[in-house]
Parts: structure tokens; C-alpha cells; sequence
């Protein structure tokens, strides 16, 4: 009766551990791959990516951002939670200042035709449309092809 409880317990200890082990594992393998794609021909990385598979450049996007959260939520976690009340003071200033400057102004392209173009490729890309996703691939792609945008 202990053994099995000493052998549960043994397991579940592994089991937590293996899955730290990865979380670490994982953020090595990135590493190298990293490094391996920074010490790759930046002009033929470019060409490849033009001809088609700009799809590369969005999941990169997407995992710095993804990247970024993890990154300042245990930055954040390990400061303490000192940190999080500056940091919600900080927030309650921008949203008092955003109430004093009235009404926000929204981005607009200024570029129509090639915004609906880049609105469109999205929309291919994406099942949900509206979606954060399907918007942000929108912009991405707008700005590369040299949209610019206005506040109005």
C-alpha cells in the first residue's frame, strides 16, 4: 500500500518535471533555429519569401509575439507584484489622457484598392474573418507592399 503511493507519487514528480524539461527543451531548439536562420543568406531568404511563401514572415510574426507574452509574463512573475501595480497606474494615466484628447482617431488607409487587395488575400487565409488574426495578416501585408496609413 505505501509503495504504490511512493510509486504515484514518484511518477507524478517525473511527469511534472518532463514537462519543465520541455518548456526549456523547446526554448533551445528555437535558439538554434534562430541562429541558423540569422546566419542564412538575408537576400535569399528575401527572394523566397517574395515568391509566394510570405506565409513564413506571419508565423515569425506570430511567434515573437507569442514569444514577447511568455517572456514578460514570467519577467513579470519573477519582479513581483510591485511591478504589476506601477504598471496598472501606467494604464489608468494612458486611459485618462486618451479621455482627455476625446475622441481616438482611427487608422485609415490611404491606399484603397491595394487594402481591399490585402484584406482579400487575408480573407483567403483566415476561416474566422473579422478576427484579429485575419486583420493583423490584412495590415502586415499592406505595410509591405508600401501602404501607408492616416489619422482620421
Amino acid at each position: 500500500m505505501d509503495l504504490n503511493k511512493i510509486i504515484r507519487k514518484v511518477l507524478m514528480e517525473q511527469e511534472s518535471q518532463s514537462r519543465r524539461y520541455m518548456f526549456f527543451s523547446n526554448l533551445e531548439q528555437m535558439k538554434r533555429q534562430c541562429e541558423m536562420l540569422l546566419d542564412m543568406d538575408e537576400s535569399e531568404i528575401e527572394s523566397i519569401l517574395e515568391n509566394g511563401h510570405d506565409w513564413a514572415q506571419d508565423h515569425i510574426s506570430e511567434a515573437k509575439n507569442n514569444m514577447d507574452q511568455v517572456f514578460d509574463f514570467l519577467k513579470n512573475e519573477m519582479e513581483g507584484d510591485h511591478e504589476e501595480e506601477e504598471t496598472i497606474e501606467d494604464d489608468e494615466m494612458m486611459m485618462i489622457s486618451d479621455m482627455n484628447e476625446g475622441k481616438k482617431k482611427k487608422n485609415v488607409a490611404t491606399n484603397k484598392d491595394l487594402w481591399r487587395q490585402s484584406l482579400s488575400w487575408a480573407r483567403q487565409r483566415y476561416e474566422v474573418c473579422p478576427s484579429a488574426y485575419c486583420n493583423g495578416a490584412a495590415v502586415k501585408r499592406y505595410n509591405s507592399k508600401g501602404g501607408k496609413w492616416t489619422k482620421k
